[in-house]
């Protein structure tokens, strides 16, 4: 019984298969089913789109602008006695 099942089902399949092989048949298929359900999909998906897009010109601008002020701030200008404490050698206790 399973055996008639299975051979069952490949010849329906087959039997699809040739069906949507044909070029009329796919492009019916095509303008009739897929165009629309995509063009649907992507109605209402490109907002979201557009604001990624948004959000991530903004991220780049965000990392640009920090990475400038990182790179081209000038020298702090720091007392004498920063500057001595900074130059003299740590001393550890133990």
């Amino acid at each position: 019984m399973a055996q008639n099942q299975s051979t069952w089902g490949n010849q329906m399949f087959q039997k699809f298969m040739v069906y949507f092989e044909k070029e009329s048949v796919r492009t019916a298929v095509q303008t009739k089913v897929i165009d629309p359900i995509l063009s649907h999909i992507l109605k209402q998906i490109f907002p979201y789109i557009l604001l990624i897009c948004i959000m991530f010109v903004l991220l780049l601008f965000s990392v640009l602008i920090t990475l400038g002020v990182i790179l081209f701030q000038r020298p702090l200008v720091i007392s004498a006695a920063t500057a001595a404490a900074l130059n003299s050698p740590l001393i550890l206790s133990e």
